[in-house]
């Protein structure tokens, strides 16, 4: 899949995209990401009347044309840092950088909310669900903030609780010069000698990432890079490859 952006205006761009088939669309993309149009004569024009892979196809071109406009105009909001390739890239630099005493003092937390989340006073046994363990890097690529992480629960009803809402931190979102990236993993339970803390579990949360990088490049159609092809860590949760996507 190509894509070029082909002019904007003050509201927003457009981008013309060649999906796999070698069709053509013009998208319009405002600054904050809404797709303002799509523009194309090969499919059906309605999502009803089209093929999972025909609707999957016009979903990726979209993605594909968020990421260059975003790319081309890096100052704007269309896509959020973990779906933008050099800017993951930028996070697992920043982890690699970080010396294993310092990961240690920042992410001990999140080791222990993953692989026991119950040891959570108000998390009951076997009721976590997710755990949503963000970062912040700064300009120079090093890890500047992490607060602490937050996990989602249900209780006995099915009802959805969340722990730490005392560590939310908006005011530090609003810095141009610091970049948020989410890990958000399931609870984990290691083999024994596998990513032990600290140095191990490092090196697992940098393959996160690259997972997350090689789930962005199918999230817009386009194969991944040899380097993290193979990974098998789990990365973003949903991607347009995924039919529950579309749910």
């Amino acid at each position: 899949m190509s894509a070029e952006v082909v002019g904007h205006k003050e509201s927003d761009c457009g981008v013309e995209v060649f999906d796999e088939r070698g069709n053509r669309h013009v998208i319009t993309i405002e600054w904050d990401g809404h797709i303002q149009r799509h523009s194309q004569e090969s499919y059906p024009h309605e999502p009803a009347d089209r093929t999972f892979e025909e609707q999957k196809l016009m979903t990726q071109v979209e993605e594909r044309a968020k990421l260059a406009a975003q790319q081309e105009f890096p100052d704007a909001d269309i896509l959020p840092a973990e779906w933008i390739p050099e800017e993951l890239n930028r996070a697992m630099l920043a982890l690699e950088k970080l010396h294993v005493d310092d990961f240690a003092e920042e992410f001990e937390e999140c080791y222990r909310m993953l692989t026991n989340p119950a040891s959570v006073p108000e998390v009951p046994e076997d009721s976590a669900e997710i755990i949503f363990a963000p970062f912040l890097v700064n300009e120079d690529d090093e890890v500047a903030y992490v607060p602490t992480p937050v996990i989602k629960y249900r209780d006995e009803s099915g009802e959805a609780h969340y722990t730490h809402k005392e560590s939310r931190y908006e005011e530090l979102l609003d810095e141009p010069h610091l970049t948020k990236f989410p890990v958000t993993l399931p609870p984990l339970e290691f083999k024994d000698g596998d990513y032990e803390f600290p140095d191990g579990f490092q090196i697992f949360i940098i393959e996160h990432l690259l997972a997350q990088l090689r789930d962005v490049y199918r999230h817009v159609g386009e194969e991944p890079p040899e380097y993290c092809k193979e990974t098998d860590i789990w990365g973003k949760p949903l991607t347009t490859e995924d039919e529950e996507y579309y749910d």
